[in-house]
């Protein structure tokens, strides 16, 4: 025969088993630090730019916790070489947090840091290679623009002194684009087809009409995405 109240759990047992419930019996939910990480298309890594000059793509991370973005978390961003603007930045309804990076004044690899205190990832790491300007007062900058305002160059068509360097910059949301040579030699390609951001220079030494074009929008003779640059010894 049962004795009565034998089917009663023990009350320290009850107590164990709500803990247990409250808390989920692992590490999720809002006491769990968030994780901080580079965005996924976007985050402004390895890019290339002028020294002493804002990098065209900014800087980008994103704040989550459990797969959710965070907002109004304070994500800090510091430089070894350079300045970072905003130093301080709160993450938005996306939990992306933002700063734009002007690169310091020696060429070659620079780091850049984003930085959330208690955050799994913390700090994230951006790598930047700067480039010296070459260019001189008066050297043209050609924009790579595509898919947004059309797949062109702007502007498409420049005259430069004999020993300037042409600057080209592919926007930050421009999409599948290089520069190549009509005659295969000048300018020397860009490279493989990149998205933005992205820069390539080139200096121009030899009097001439170079024309140029887009591997994946134009084609040579000035077809579709295509330019030229025009090379004299004198302007009039």
């Amino acid at each position: 025969m049962r004795q009565p109240g034998s089917m009663v759990p023990n009350l320290g047992s009850l107590v164990a088993l709500a803990a247990i419930a409250a808390c989920g019996g692992g590490e999720t939910g809002p006491n769990q630090p968030p994780t901080i990480a580079k965005t996924a298309t976007n985050s402004g890594d390895l890019q290339i730019g002028l020294v002493q000059a804002p990098l065209l793509g900014d800087l980008r991370v994103v704040v989550t916790r459990d797969g959710q973005p965070v907002a109004d978390e304070v994500v800090t961003w510091t430089t070894s070489s350079g300045t970072m603007s905003p130093e301080g930045d709160k993450t938005d309804v996306d939990g992306v947090s933002t700063s734009s990076w002007t690169l310091g004044p020696n060429p070659g690899s620079q780091l850049a840091t984003a930085s959330l205190s208690g955050a799994f990832g913390s700090p994230v790491t951006f790598t930047a290679t700067g480039v010296v300007d070459n260019s001189g007062p008066g050297g043209p900058i050609v924009q790579v623009l595509g898919p947004a305002g059309g797949n062109r160059f702007d502007p498409a068509n420049v005259q430069v002194l004999a020993g300037t360097t042409v600057t080209w910059t592919w926007a930050n949301d421009a999409v599948g684009h290089n520069v190549v040579p009509d005659d295969g030699t000048t300018p020397v390609t860009s490279g493989a087809i990149v998205n933005g951001p992205h820069l390539f220079t080139y200096t121009f030494n030899t009097p001439g009409t170079y024309h140029y074009y887009c591997q994946s929008h134009g084609g040579g003779g000035g077809v579709g995405m295509s330019g030229t640059v025009t090379v004299v010894e004198t302007l009039p």
